[in-house]
């Protein structure tokens, strides 16, 4: 259990070797041997290991430390591109990591620990959208220049992709998000949605095809 809020975050244990291709009853999927990689700007992300988790779960304060250099830019990554608001993305990676210091039920392998605190930040960022309101908020492109020790702006995405991102919904969004920057599988990416790897990957395949329509068409315009 994530929180007493009753939020769930196991893997389902399918194989991570082909968790991005398609199942016999998803729909919508890629077709025609298209490739679904989007163009990206962050280099590959460092997966937290099942030592680190092992390590967290014995108790290990150091590890928590590790845990935290290696995830939190990511988590806060995430949390920027649901709530487009700098505070309110670090208040959502902060409590991610205060409800992993909290539980006694820590994952033990390194996959479910990276799935489990995106669980979190996820969760975190809908309930502060749904309790928006209370206090002015600050867009993220109003946010002052970054002093050294403030996670970095960039998205992953480079910027013409980002505008093709926002014709999408915000779950298609994310879900482009954890599988082309974060390099999640479909397992993780599925538990961290709260839904099944079938949904994931007809949700996957169908914001694909629209960045892919989009690209096409500015790109037939700017040769016009």
């Amino acid at each position: 259990m994530l929180t007493d809020r009753g939020r769930q975050a196991e893997s389902d244990g399918g194989d991570e070797s082909d968790a991005w291709s398609p199942s016999d009853d998803a729909e919508d999927t890629a077709t025609d041997g298209e490739t679904a990689e989007l163009p990206r700007r962050t280099k590959s992300p460092t997966h937290p290991s099942n030592a680190i988790a092992g390590q967290l779960a014995a108790g290990d304060p150091t590890s928590f430390e590790e845990l935290y250099d290696l995830m939190s830019d990511r988590l806060f990554r995430v949390a920027l591109r649901m709530l487009d608001d700098f505070h309110e993305a670090q208040d959502a990676v902060q409590q991610a990591f205060l409800e992993l210091a909290r539980t006694d039920n820590r994952p033990t392998d390194g996959s479910s620990l990276e799935a489990w605190l995106f669980t979190s930040v996820r969760f975190n960022c809908l309930d502060t959208r749904r309790y928006r309101g209370r206090r002015p908020s600050i867009p993220f492109s109003q946010v002052p220049e970054r002093r050294g020790d403030v996670p970095d702006y960039d998205l992953g995405f480079d910027p013409q992709l980002e505008a093709a991102l926002k014709l999408l919904t915000p779950d298609q969004r994310l879900v482009l998000h954890l599988k082309h920057v974060e390099e999640l599988d479909g397992n993780q990416i599925a538990e961290i949605m709260d839904s099944s790897r079938t949904a994931v990957y007809a949700m996957a395949a169908r914001a694909e095809r629209r960045v892919r329509h989009y690209l096409e068409h500015s790109s037939r315009t700017k040769r016009s």
